[in-house]
């Protein structure tokens, strides 16, 4: 649920939880795409990535809540 995270005595709003999550996992994806050449099939790999990176951590929040 929506609740804040307390690491070593600092709350984190969840946000930025879930945005953590989104990152390490948009990482996994880009050195799939990288080792396997996906992303010479992409026109504009920075706006993919972005897409994809906010595709992501859209999902994360979305089945978190």
């Amino acid at each position: 649920m929506f609740t804040e995270a307390q690491i070593g005595g600092i709350l984190f709003a969840p946000i930025v939880i879930y945005c953590i999550i989104g990152v390490g996992l948009i990482s996994v994806i880009r050195f799939v795409f990288g080792r396997t050449g996906l992303f010479s099939l992409v026109w504009h790999p920075a706006l993919f990535e972005l897409a994809l990176y906010m595709i992501i951590t859209g999902a994360v929040i979305f089945l978190a809540a």
